[in-house]
């Protein structure tokens, strides 16, 4: 029996060390960048005069690792990270030279491993089937509240009410485009995915000017869906339905 054992993990070792030999590592990611603002113009004023009256930033860094397993399979680990930031401005100050302004910012942060099944080829043209388990979590918002107008002037910090962690299994076709034998490009049609979703949200006591940890409630809810992008939650990673990737095939 101890023999037979030994053979087994033998023949088990021999078999890994040759798919390590003729495996692949890809490395990857998806970078998204945006930023938005508004200004507001005081056509009736002499001169005419214009304010900011919003700026948005999001930044959304996802980089994924792939062991290529043979030329039908390979698995991965993705990981997110997402913030952003929402500011908005007082008109009413800005016009007596005042700053008063409110802001918002926020983090998310997801890691998936994932197993890619491709199917067809067409060329440079590589078509697969991916199925990721997801698990994201939404730290409480940090809200910034400034004003330097006499008398009421404040600079005031504090967290948000709610926090978010999710669960979440899609499975998302998509196509790969091979540039040469180091650059590829991956395009993930999430429009065509399903994808379940377990979301719990606790909520706190929170507010202006308060940083209460005083946990209120949780309310969990699962979700079913056609459409992968509405669950997946890759954090700005998102071009509409669509996301793309770059990797470099080592």
């Amino acid at each position: 029996m101890q023999i037979k054992m030994k053979k087994v993990f033998l023949t088990l070792t021999l078999v890994a060390f040759a798919m390590a030999a003729n495996a692949q590592i890809i490395l990857g990611g998806q970078l998204g960048l945006g930023t938005g603002s508004g200004t507001y113009t005081q056509e009736n004023a002499s001169p005419v005069w214009d304010m900011p009256s919003y700026k948005t930033m999001n930044l959304t860094v996802a980089p994924t690792i792939s062991y290529v397993l043979n030329d039908k399979m390979q698995i991965g680990l993705s990981i997110a990270y997402g913030t952003g930031s929402n500011t908005t401005y007082n008109f009413a100050a800005y016009a007596l030279n005042q700053e008063v302004w409110a802001k918002t910012s926020n983090t998310n942060f997801r890691i998936a491993p994932y197993f890619r099944y491709y199917f067809a080829q067409a060329g440079n043209f590589n078509f697969f089937c991916e199925a990721a388990l997801g698990f994201g979590i939404s730290p409480r918002t940090k809200h910034h509240d400034y004003s330097n107008v006499p008398v009421i002037g404040y600079d005031n910090e504090y967290d948000g009410n709610t926090k978010t962690s999710t669960i979440d299994l899609s499975i998302v076709p998509g196509v790969n485009y091979k540039f040469n034998d180091n650059w590829s490009a991956d395009c993930y049609i999430d429009l065509a995915g399903i994808a379940f979703t377990h979301t719990s949200t606790k909520t706190y006591v929170g507010g202006t000017g308060t940083t209460k940890d005083d946990l209120v409630s949780t309310d969990v809810t699962n979700n079913f869906g056609l459409i992968a992008n509405a669950a997946a939650q890759d954090l700005n990673a998102h071009l509409g339905n669509f996301r793309i990737g770059i990797n470099y095939h080592f």
